[in-house]
């Protein structure tokens, strides 16, 4: 009789230690964080899979370091919207590329070291994007090496880009 109730204790106990089975429960996509700022619209970005915007984003920043104008102005679309630091470029891609030209002619030692890179399009395929970020050494018109670190987007439609942002930052002087 001690044999039998040891042996129901020892089951029981045993019952009693197993986790529960999972429950067959949905899982709930919506979204429940209160987020500190609310935005009216999201374009909920995906990963875009076609490498064709990157081929085109490094074509163009191997090209600006070159200084290779010929094969920048193939990338671009007929009218351009550029934003870097100090100012915003809006117009035709002629013009644009005749201000390049003079601005590679006191550029020297361009060197560009990419770090990372990112593709993303809109959930609706209406919008591509391509992100870089990358190092930027140069030297300044009195010859002393410098470097900014930089984010580049670049928007592109049909194969071009539309609308590139530069964000740089360079680094502290030291005291």
């Amino acid at each position: 009789m001690k044999k039998l109730c040891l042996f129901i204790w020892a089951v029981l106990l045993l019952h009693a230690c197993q986790t529960p089975p999972a429950k067959n429960t949905a899982i709930n996509l919506k979204d429940t964080v209160n987020y500190a700022y609310q935005i009216k619209q999201s374009n909920q970005w995906l990963i875009n899979n076609n490498r064709h915007n990157v081929f085109i984003v490094m074509n163009v920043l191997k090209a600006y370091e070159h200084g290779d104008t010929a094969s920048l102005n193939k990338y671009l679309a007929d009218s351009i919207t550029i934003y870097y630091d100090g100012g915003i470029y809006k117009g035709a891609r002629h013009e644009f590329m005749y201000a390049i030209k003079e601005r590679v002619k006191f550029l020297k030692g361009l060197k560009i070291k990419l770090k990372d890179w990112e593709s993303v399009i809109s959930r609706d395929r209406q919008q591509e994007r391509v992100n870089t970020w990358y190092t930027l050494y140069y030297k300044t018109t009195e010859g002393k090496a410098d470097s900014v670190d930089v984010l580049d987007e670049a928007r592109l439609k049909d194969g071009k880009i539309t609308v590139w942002y530069d964000y740089s930052r360079k680094y502290r002087k030291n005291d």
